[in-house]
């Protein structure tokens, strides 16, 4: 059986995330901000702040480092970072575990290698249907 999976991912996708995630926790802030018991009004901006500037660097580090295409075949994994697509090689045989988490909203596939090197690919960046047969595809190329 051949295995030959290729994803690529899109900003759009990760920006989309997280500008949802924004607008989430502004709201909550928003509301405790309205009990001057909990929250006093310099911290709801300096809070709002931080955390407008925590998803700005999530995505400029996507941008800089952040995985950016996916290949997997019957013999090796294939991971391309950043904006210069370096790719990152891990054959099949120097693979030692492979841990799929299939958590709605938070799904991702952590590697490691014999010799200790370690990638995380989550689902953020990538379609879902695209994502979903990449999961499928590494339950059957793991070792066992």
């Amino acid at each position: 059986m051949s295995i030959h999976v290729s994803i690529h991912a899109h900003h759009r996708f990760l920006i989309a995330t997280d500008a949802a995630a924004l607008l989430l926790v502004e709201l909550i802030l928003f509301a405790l901000s309205r009990i001057r018991y909990v929250m006093s009004p310099l911290a709801f901006h300096l809070l709002g702040i931080a955390v407008v500037l925590g998803f700005a660097a999530d995505v400029g580090l996507w941008f800089w480092n952040g995985i950016r295409a996916v290949d997997l075949n019957d013999d090796v994994l294939t991971v391309y970072r950043g904006r210069s697509l370096a790719p990152q090689a891990f054959p099949r045989g120097t693979v030692r575990q492979v841990k799929l988490s299939r958590l709605s909203g938070g799904r991702s596939v952590r590697l490691r290698t014999l010799s200790g090197r370690r990638v995380r690919i989550v689902e953020n960046a990538f379609p879902r249907e695209e994502f979903n047969r990449l999961l499928t595809a590494l339950e059957m190329w793991a070792p066992r």
